[in-house]
């Protein structure tokens, strides 16, 4: 019997099929009280199908086919076939078996960031699970920017028909107090949160997004609009503009990592714990402790494979939301300008900069995910695979591919495969279509 074309749905890292059929000389039954009702009919009959057909299912040794789950259409809109969350590298380009393999830990001291490589006087931040936030980047919300200096890291794609750009940073290493403007999640973000093993803030999505992430992905997701729709306790309002009013900060998003595993603590069947929160928490414990895991390589002294001096890079990003990095000798930083003007960070009133700029060329494409009221169709990007990149530093670029997976953090490889160095500092990683054509010189 394949179990897949009778149950689509599966319960992501809960109770398997097999689990629930072998439940019924227990009680069976019970399971179907956490299930979500749109299913519990079909389950109901598959029990009393699996009790007596599959009682043998749970014995030593047996192993039972892992159903895919597939989303539910949201009102009139198509199925999408692309909405299925890409928890594996065998969503991107897979011609060779190098992007199934998972990058080998850069060892870090104690004391030293990951995705910084600079000292930490606190070196238990490096404990802390990486919060990742979407913001906003459109035209009207730049001279709203809060906390883009104090990330990490912090990526930059295009989203919504190819129509504008959205902003994703990563922080840990510096607990940001004021992080925004935050706007809904977008399909790059299932990506990067699997690569960084960490936690996503956002508010809101389109209903297919939003249902991946709240039903399919195996990491937590702290939703404005549904977990703190007055902006009170995790989120901040300073204004009436949906687009620049929301902010928050690295406490106000781990203060809902605790409060949701004090919730999980004391009602464990509630589905998103069943499904979601309570499988990361305890995957966590058994995970590679952070000096474990990879992070990206450091090194204050660049290596000598540069492909040529680049003071300035331009990146022709679409409907005029060009971005121009320009090298500032007096601090070893590039400094950033979009749209042709001066791109600020408020939280500091500083121009924003960064130490590294990493271009990462990846295919891009449209998927059936209506993201707003005009049919504006949500944009996949294989974030996971391998591909052409430039990463710039200390006023030169390197040559070489990048190659990512969803179980540690992307790779920058030079000829030969040779790691390409970071310098300690921020990264910007803006991500590009194969089509397009970046500038340097």
């Amino acid at each position: 019997m394949k179990l897949r074309s009778f149950f689509p749905l599966e319960i992501r890292r809960g109770p398997h099929l097999c689990e629930i059929a072998a439940a019924g000389r227990r009680d069976a039954f019970h399971c179907l009280a956490f299930l979500p009702a749109r299913v519990r009919p079909r389950v109901g009959a598959l029990i009393l199908l699996l009790v007596v057909a599959l009682t043998g299912c749970a014995g030593p040794g047996a192993s039972t086919p892992t159903p895919t789950k597939t989303p539910e259409a949201a009102g009139a809109q198509p199925e999408a076939e692309t909405a299925t969350p890409p928890p594996s590298s065998a969503q991107g380009n897979t011609n060779t078996a190098a992007e199934t393999e998972q990058a080998t830990a850069t060892p870090v001291p104690g004391s030293v960031a990951r995705y910084t490589g600079l000292p930490l006087a606190d070196p238990s931040l490096l404990q802390e699970t990486p919060v990742l936030v979407c913001i906003n980047n459109d035209i009207t919300s730049r001279s709203s920017h809060y906390g883009l200096n104090e990330a990490d890291v912090t990526y930059e794609f295009i989203v919504d028909g190819f129509h504008l750009t959205r902003l994703t940073s990563l922080y840990q290493s510096i607990p940001a107090r004021e992080i925004g403007p935050v706007r809904s999640a977008r399909w790059p973000n299932i990506h990067t949160t699997y690569m960084f093993d960490g936690i996503l803030a956002c508010s809101g999505g389109s209903d297919g997004i939003r249902y991946l992430l709240k039903n399919e992905v195996g990491f937590p997701y702290l939703d404005a609009d549904s977990e703190d729709p007055e902006s009170v306790t995790y989120f901040f309002s300073v204004g009436g503009n949906y687009r620049t009013r929301l902010r928050t900060s690295v406490d106000r998003v781990r203060r809902w990592m605790i409060d949701m595993a004090k919730t999980c603590d004391v009602s464990p069947l509630l589905p998103y714990c069943l499904e979601i929160f309570s499988p990361w928490l305890e995957s966590q414990k058994n995970s590679p402790r952070p000096l474990e895991r990879a992070s990206f390589p450091f090194s204050e002294t660049p290596k000598e494979f540069w492909a040529s001096e680049a003071n300035t890079i331009r990146i022709p990003y679409p409907e005029n939301n060009g971005v121009e990095w320009r090298y500032d000798p007096a601090s070893g930083r590039y400094l950033r300008f979009q749209s042709g003007a001066v791109h600020v960070d408020q939280a500091t009133g500083r121009q924003i900069s960064s130490d590294n700029v990493i271009v990462v060329f990846a295919e891009h494409e449209l998927t059936n995910i209506v993201e707003d009221s005009l049919g504006t169709r949500s944009v996949k990007i294989h974030l996971y695979g391998f591909g052409d990149l430039r990463v710039f530093r200390n006023g030169k670029v390197y040559e070489g591919t990048w190659r990512a997976n969803d179980q540690s953090p992307p790779r920058w490889l030079g000829p030969g495969e040779q790691p390409i160095t970071l310098k300690p500092g921020r990264t910007w990683i803006q991500v590009v279509r194969t089509s397009d054509r970046i500038s340097y010189q």
